[in-house]
């Protein structure tokens, strides 16, 4: 969704330039004091004054030609006609002034009709460029109006009115001789057209009362008149203006009050709407004297604190720098001049003379407005022709749309035309004076010698001679330069005079001109003076061709010759020592004309773009002063805040916790750039953020950007709109976050779960790193300080080498990158920065990271990566630190320690297990061998030594053989113990300590490297969360979401600043266009985002305010909390649908007495700021704060005799309290008004309608309990009447009138809301709510659609039947959509409701169901004239129902196709089967003829085709006629059968269902009675008014039988005081004993009362 606001600078600027001005029109009865406020709201508002009284003393004054005309008539003493008077007004509401700062428009319409009619004066002002856009409507009562007039009072010489309390002293006053000085009022000046008269407060001295005079124009009977001829001839054209116009804009003030009291009025209107004031512009030059020749900066530095409106802000940088917007708007390139500086808006302009400043203080728009500031186009482009000259020269008048000229060859005829002129006027002069100096020569020849005198002519010689040179001096003369200048000047006039008017630019391009310094100085003779002068120097390159491949420029086209560029190098050389316009030599070696065009275009706009500056200690000095004056402005306002705003504030402090640092004010209230502190170049160019500080700082466009390093600066100034939001906000990445911590503090569990929290990755570094090398090592590589395989590694190499195996290659396979990491993850070895590219790298540069965002676990873990970092511009948002103290992270890790323990014994004794099988296994491979060795080697000695032994000795010998090569064996392979690969046995309490020991290291090892790493990071900027990761897990994870998920929520608003403000200072920077109103004006956005609610209560008046200054809008909160909610993301609150204009909300609330109409009122009143207002406060309102009118002097003759107040009365106290500010403002809630069928028709007499009137439903009985238990109550503020008695009659008087009542609002309405009672008062708000609420939802979506020129529904919109009749489309009540869809007729005249009926072009139409109200809506053009496709017939072709009377009526006139329905013979094709009798229940009318049809469905189908069924023809055989029976002629059974079964079973059941006994009837006469009225009650051949008045006797009839078992279950026991007896029992009773009467008599009544 968009944003409300538009907070692209330059687009919101521009936005502001083109809106319409506010424009005001003042209306009124005539001295009512229209002129007075007119001239307040112009002095105040800023806007134009139209009166015809200024009108035409102000061209008096100035003594213009109408003027003078003026002056001549009023000599004359005639008066001035009225069509000129008028033609004066509209040439005043066209001029450029207005156009600009709007107008106050009081004059019209002219009383007389004389001259115009007042229906074409209203027509005039609808037709208007600027149409008015609030109208005023100043309402007095007549009475009061002529009183306050013929009171008036008149200075003779002055021609000022004074009112009687201004002339009237006391007789005090007169003893003394002191008069207290007392305002008067200024005359309006009266005219022909009687305008009105006006009053303004001046001093009135003694003096000047004595001589005051009566006015015969002013005497009660001719005010009288003039009033009564306005409410004839100008009252209603004006009423229908009005009801045209858009209520909101539409104010109503009370003529009885003071002007000042009018004027707050209407400026509290204004504020309320967050209507912006006019901007005016402000000269800025003080009396100090500066230097002529100053540096454009120093000017722009001095100019931005003159004279500021307010304090620490300052005046801004305009685009157009020095140069004059009003010069450069009319094709000239002027500096302007310090003396004629202006500030408008937020930024200063730099005029150039007094006309000029004359001209934008006018109207400024018309001079900034797009594509301002643009350069004009009076360029010189000098080269030779094989630079492309001529082709760029075509090129730049075709992008600026002038005129390309060669001056030289323009100028060569016309300068040998003016030479020839010139040189004949010379020889003329020189002729005549060598002839007069002959002539004198030969007279004083004659006189001397008496030589004759020869005649001296032409032709004569030493005539001829000195003529002759006399031209040959006159050629060698300056003027010979004048002439040239002259041939210039007049070709550029010439060319501008023909292109005066075209669609042309502004300027021209002087091609290959000047080429040297007598050209330029013909050209500045000439007065041309070329804002830019761009030089072509021709370089030898290649130029690409149309598909990109290089050309060389070697054609004979392009070849230059070395003399012609020698010659041109030394002119450009000569005529650089004598420019002194901007200049700039381009060289065009390789390049196309296009892109020296570009280049061009660039450097001709640069002096009209911002240029970025270094932020320096003189901007710190200025910012620091801002600030001072800032925090001085605000001291009063902090000094009034109320203890519970302190309060409110520290408990707000203690929420954010300890954590959060609070900047410095200059850091808090600088205003940062598009990136706020981060540098703009990282992010554009490696979309990371760097945090910065303002020692790398520059100012742009009066915004401070910080940067990474200087060289990030430097780009940034070369070309700053790249890094900046020129078309949309500058976007910050997704959020990356690294969590740092001791192994065992929770890092991955914590991670995983704040990842899956924010919807980001999860990535952890050393397991990215493990699933790296698992395709190879296929096992994890474990930390040295974790591995156990140096334990074990002496043990498998004993193993391979008892195998006889080579042990494997450590690895093996593994890439150098690969071997890295394995070294990193065992052994902490950092890893190279080729690695670190290709792994971390992508987690910023690509997808899914770089849209989405990560958490990076356990990175970066040493100094080499932050260095990787810092160097690849990877920059996290911030690092989350989990710290944990050693006990807890010992806890934590002794069980995995533990297992991992017994997991390398059981390992080691596996391994060892395994060794010994080997050892064992190849000992007695050795001992099978050795022992077969040894029995041979026994076996032969034994032999040869003891061959002749006996053979038990041979048995002994064998068995002592047997025992020594055992022992041998013993002895060379002993058992092998493997004491070294067993670890002393330890005790479990042992190993735990060595554990925990192991443990503790690991941490301090660990917490010292993270310290390092931190400490790196800090010096980066880089913002750190600490953890306690020592708390329970919930708590952390609590901790953690509450710190990190922030910086998620608020991700869009990161480089967004917001800056709380005083109240007094949002009002200067308001007042002063400094900044503006934002979409949302006086409401809550977090107020109306949070709630939805089309109702959102006005903060105004701005009581306890709390505003925000955020970008170039002030936003207003109801509460410090509501504030910094939108600081922390104002886009979130930003992007919600445009608040509709703010319409005050009318209800009114009825019902029986203790109903609770007054809490449901004061619920609304409290909640949305409405005004309370009950009947008897508001004439109390009026007895107090108006006891002079004449309404309350009338109410005063009522209430002294000790009468009632008539309602004409009350109602008008009503309608003047209306007018109030509150009621004007927020709106009102009546509380029990109206509570009568007059008092309701009063209100519709006086337009006071409510747009919901909600009636709270209660029975009798329910308000006696009420009463009852409030009775009971104690405390009571005062006396009340609340006795069952009264609360009785007051509740019977109020049924009798609501029924009335509330048919009239449903009839005339549609706004009648019955709400039940008895409910709680929580469901009782959430449906009025809710009904209010759709209420407004639909009149916003009349008034946004009507507005616009759409059409609109006007369900909920009170429109009377009578107003809709008067304003109803050519249609009729008839659907246009099905006529032109369906070519159906549907007529909507049977529902009264307009829940589909839309208004278009000031029309109603009526539409059948909500579809069809939809597409008329989307679509309205194509339903009316003169688009729609079928117009409505004729009246006389229109179907129209008939009743069963009127048919009969038409007798007569017989039923066509004999009584047959048409519509069931065409439906059924013509058959004879469906020729079926009609009803006459369903007959109707079409052309005069008499139909009628079997069912209603079918009578609507005739009535919405009846071309189809009109003229259908009958078979000549059809069904014979049914002839009707008398029901008389029927026997008895029949007759009761047919006649009254139906109705008397009907009233039987309901008598034996209740079994009535009334009071003092018999049983059979009770029933009978019954019976009888209900069978008057439901006969539905009555009429409706019968069976009401019979259901309302059978309802009475009813509760009178319920008395009998009342009485007697309540009566059975003792005697009860009246205190503990029932609450309607007392009334019951007495009812009871009433009906005693109506059984004496002989005709009973259900009601004795009936």
């Amino acid at each position: 969704m968009d944003l409300v606001d538009n907070l692209i600078e330059d687009d919101a600027e521009r936005e502001r330039l083109l809106s319409k001005p506010t424009c005001f029109l003042v209306v009124g009865r005539p001295g009512v004091g229209k002129s007075t406020l007119a001239k307040n709201i112009a002095d105040t508002w800023g806007c134009v004054l139209i009166d015809d009284t200024e009108v035409l003393d102000s061209h008096i004054g100035s003594q213009t030609e109408d003027g003078v005309k003026l002056l001549d008539i009023l000599n004359a003493g005639k008066s001035v006609p009225e069509d000129m008077v008028l033609g004066l007004i509209l040439d005043m509401l066209s001029s450029t002034k207005v156009e600009h700062y709007g107008y106050v428009l009081s004059c019209l319409p002219f009383m007389s009709e004389e001259g115009v009619g007042v229906e074409e004066q209203m027509e005039t002002i609808r037709k208007l460029k600027l149409k008015p856009d609030f109208v005023i409507n100043i309402k007095c009562a007549d009475k009061d109006l002529v009183q306050r007039l013929s009171s008036q009072k008149q200075h003779p010489m002055t021609g000022l009115l004074y009112n009687q309390d201004q002339w009237k002293v006391d007789n005090e006053f007169h003893v003394t001789g002191f008069i207290e000085e007392e305002g008067a009022e200024e005359e309006d000046k009266e005219d022909s057209q009687d305008a009105d008269e006006e009053e303004e407060e001046q001093s009135a001295p003694r003096c000047t009362i004595d001589q005051l005079v009566w006015i015969p124009e002013r005497q009660a009977r001719n005010t009288s008149f003039r009033i009564n001829t306005y409410k004839e001839n100008i009252l209603r054209p004006l009423e229908d203006y009005m009801m045209d116009h858009n209520p909101i804009y539409l104010l109503e003030v009370d003529g009885s009050e003071t002007p000042d009291e009018l004027l707050l009025f209407v400026l509290s209107r204004l504020g309320s709407m967050a209507i912006q004031r006019v901007s005016i512009p402000v000269v800025l030059h003080q009396d100090e004297e500066l230097p002529e020749d100053i540096e454009t900066e120093d000017l722009l530095r001095f100019m931005s604190s003159s004279r500021m409106l307010v304090p620490g802000f300052r005046w801004r940088r305009s685009r157009w720098g020095r140069s004059c917007p009003v010069a450069l708007k009319e094709g000239r390139l002027v500096p302007g001049k310090p003396e004629f500086s202006v500030g408008f808006r937020d930024k200063m302009y730099i005029l150039s003379s007094q006309e000029a400043y004359d001209k934008f203080v006018s109207n400024p728009r018309r001079y900034l407005l797009p594509p301002m500031p643009s350069p004009p186009c009076r360029v010189c482009i000098i080269g030779t022709a094989a630079s492309g000259r001529p082709e760029l020269s075509v090129l730049m008048g075709a992008r600026h749309n002038v005129s390309v000229l060669e001056l030289e060859k323009l100028a060569e005829p016309l300068l040998a035309e003016l030479e020839t002129e010139w040189l004949a006027k010379v020889k003329e002069d020189s002729v005549q004076a060598a002839m007069e100096k002959i002539r004198t020569k030969q007279q004083n020849e004659q006189s001397s010698d008496g030589t004759p005198a020869v005649e001296v002519t032409e032709s004569h010689p030493e005539v001829v001679a000195l003529v002759q040179t006399a031209l040959e001096e006159a050629k060698k003369q300056d003027a010979a330069k004048e002439i040239y200048a002259q041939a210039l000047m007049k070709v550029v006039k010439e060319n501008e005079a023909c292109h005066q008017g075209a669609d042309v630019g502004n300027g021209w391009v002087l091609d290959n001109f000047p080429r040297n310094a007598s050209q330029l100085e013909a050209l500045q003779r000439a007065g041309i003076h070329p804002d830019f002068l761009f030089c072509l120097m021709h370089t030898e390159g290649t130029l690409p061709d149309q598909g990109g491949a290089p050309q060389t420029e070697s054609g004979e086209d392009k070849a230059e010759p070395k003399a012609e560029k020698d010659q041109f190098t030394r002119q450009w050389e000569a005529l650089q020592l004598s420019l002194s316009i901007s200049h700039s030599v381009l060289q065009t070696g390789g390049r196309r004309p296009e892109e020296l065009l570009d280049e061009i275009v660039q450097l001709m706009e640069k002096p009209f773009k911002y240029l970025p500056r270094e932020f320096s200690a003189v901007d710190l000095d200025e910012e620091a002063e801002d600030i001072e004056a800032i925090a001085n402005l605000e001291v009063d306002d902090d000094d009034d805040d109320s203890a519970k705003d302190t309060a409110e504030e520290e408990e707000e402090q203690e929420e954010e916790g300890d954590d959060s640092e609070s900047p410095s004010d200059a850091t808090s209230k600088r205003a940062f750039g598009d990136t706020f502190i981060f540098c703009p170049v990282v992010l554009k160019k490696h979309n990371a953020l760097v945090p910065s500080t303002d020692e790398v700082s520059a100012k742009y466009r009066e915004k401070v950007y910080y940067f990474s390093n200087v060289d990030a600066r430097e780009v940034f100034m070369l070309s700053p709109e790249q890094f900046v939001g020129r078309s949309q906000l500058v976007k910050p990445p997704a959020l990356r976050i690294f969590v740092l911590g001791c192994r065992g503090s929770g890092k991955t569990t914590q991670g995983e779960w704040l990842a899956e929290q924010l919807g980001l990755f999860h990535i952890q570094f050393r397991e990215h790193l493990q699933r790296l090398l698992a395709p190879k090592i296929k096992q994890r590589v474990n930390p040295a300080d974790e591995s156990t395989e140096e334990h074990l590694k002496a043990l498998k190499t004993t193993i391979e080498d008892a195998r006889g195996e080579e042990p494997p290659e450590e690895d093996a396979g593994l890439t150098d990158e690969e071997i890295g990491i394995k070294a990193y993850l065992a052994d902490d070895v950092p890893l190279s920065s080729q690695v670190l590219e290709e792994i971390v790298n992508p987690y910023w540069k690509k997808e899914p990271y770089l849209s989405t965002g990560f958490i990076l676990e356990d990175f970066p873990h040493n100094t080499e990566e932050v260095q990787h970092m810092m160097q690849h511009h990877l920059y996290p948002d911030a690092v989350v630190t989990l710290m944990a103290d050693v006990e807890d992270i010992q806890a934590r890790l002794l069980p995995k320690f533990w297992s991992r323990w017994r997991a390398h014994c059981q390992r080691r004794e596996a391994l060892l297990d395994d060794l010994r099988e080997i050892h064992t296994k190849a000992r007695e491979e050795n001992i099978t061998k050795r022992r077969a060795e040894l029995m041979e080697e026994k076996a032969a000695s034994s032999t040869a030594k003891f061959s002749c032994r006996a053979e038990d000795e041979d048995d002994e010998d064998s068995a002592n053989i047997e025992d020594e090569i055992e022992a041998i064996l013993e002895e060379e392979y002993p058992v092998e113990r493997y004491d070294e690969f067993k670890d002393d046995d330890e005790a479990e309490e042992a190993t735990t300590e060595r554990l925990n020991t192991e443990i503790e290291e690991r941490y301090v090892a660990d917490s010292n490297n993270m310290a390092i790493v931190l400490e790196v990071l800090s010096e980066l900027k880089i913002p750190r969360i600490s953890i306690n990761a020592s708390r329970k897990t919930p708590v952390v994870r609590r901790q953690l979401l509450l710190k990190v998920e922030p910086l998620q929520l608020n991700r869009e608003s990161l480089f967004q600043k917001c800056q709380a403000v005083s109240y007094s200072l949002a009002q200067l920077l308001l007042l002063y266009s400094y900044k503006f109103h934002s979409a949302f004006g006086c409401t809550d956005p977090v107020k109306r985002y949070g709630e939805k609610e089309l109702i959102q209560p006005v903060l105004w008046p701005l009581e306890t305010p709390f505003p925000v200054l955020f970008n170039q809008y002030i936003y207003f909160f109801g509460s410090k909390k509501n504030q910094q909610t939108f600081m922390l993301n104002p886009l979130k609150y930003l992007r919600q649908s445009k608040p509709y204009p703010m319409l005050s909300v009318k209800m009114a609330v009825v019902g029986p007495p203790k109903s609770g109409k007054t809490g449901v009122a004061s619920m609304f009143a409290q909640r949305y700021g409405l005004d309370l207002l009950s009947i008897g406060g508001v004439m109390r309102r009026i007895l107090e704060e108006q006891e002079h009118s004449d309404l309350a002097v009338q109410m005063k003759l009522h209430l002294n005799r000790g009468l009632v107040v008539p309602d004409e009365l009350a109602i008008q106290c009503l309608k003047k309290v209306l007018m109030s500010l509150v009621c004007s403002t927020q709106g009102y809630v009546l509380d029990g008004f109206p509570m009568t069928m007059k008092q309701a028709e009063l209100m519709q007499a006086n337009s006071i309608i409510p747009m919901m009137v909600v009636e709270m439903e209660l029975d009798t009985v329910e308000v006696l309990k009420r009463g009852l238990a409030s009775k009971m109550e104690e405390n009571k503020p005062h006396l009340m009447h609340d006795s069952a008695e009264i609360l009785h009659i007051r509740n019977t008087c109020y049924r009798r009138e609501a029924e009335l009542t509330s048919r009239h609002f449903r009839r005339q309405y549609d706004n009648w809301i019955p709400t039940d009672g008895l409910k709680c008062k929580w469901y009782i708000w959430e449906r009025l709510i809710k009904e209010i609420s759709v209420s407004m939802e639909h009149v916003h979506t009349y008034l946004r659609r009507t507005r616009s020129g759409q059409a609109g529904c006007i369900n909920r919109q009170c429109v009377t039947p009578q107003e809709f009749q008067r304003r109803i489309g050519e249609f009729a009540h008839y659907c246009p959509v099905c006529l032109a869809l369906r070519d159906h007729l549907v007529d909507c005249s049977e529902t009264p409701s307009l829940t589909y009926a839309a208004e278009y072009n000031r029309r109603y139409f009526k539409m059948c169901d909500a579809e069809h109200l939809e597409i008329f809506l989307a679509s309205p053009d194509e339903f009316v004239s003169p688009r729609c496709p079928r117009p409505l017939p004729q009246a006389d072709r229109l179907p129209r129902k008939l009743t069963e009377a009127e048919v009969k009526n038409r007798f007569p006139q017989q039923i066509e196709m004999k009584g047959f329905c048409p519509v069931t013979y065409l439906d059924g094709k013509l058959r004879y089967e469906a020729l079926v009798h009609g009803s006459l229940e369903f007959a109707l009318e079409y052309r005069e003829r008499l139909y009628t049809c079997e069912t209603k469905e079918k009578q609507y189908k005739f009535l919405s085709a009846p071309e189809l069924y009109w003229d259908l023809k009958l078979p000549s055989k059809v069904p014979p006629l049914c002839e009707p029976i008398p029901l008389t002629s029927l026997p008895t059974l029949g007759y009761l059968e047919q006649g009254v079964a139906v109705g008397v079973i009907k009233a039987m059941t309901a008598v034996g269902c209740l079994k009535p006994k009334f009071p003092f009837f018999s049983m059979e006469r009770s029933a009978l009675h019954y019976l009888a009225f209900y069978m008057k009650a439901f006969n539905h051949r009555s009429t409706e008014h019968i069976r009401q008045m019979y259901k309302k006797k059978l309802a009475c009839f009813e509760e009178n039988c319920e008395l009998i078992p009342y009485l007697s279950s309540v009566m059975r026991a003792n005697y009860k005081l009246p205190s503990e007896r029932p609450v309607d029992f007392d009334l019951k009773l007495k009812k009871f004993l009433a009906l005693r009467l109506a059984a004496q008599s002989q005709a009973p009544s259900a009601n004795p009362a009936l």
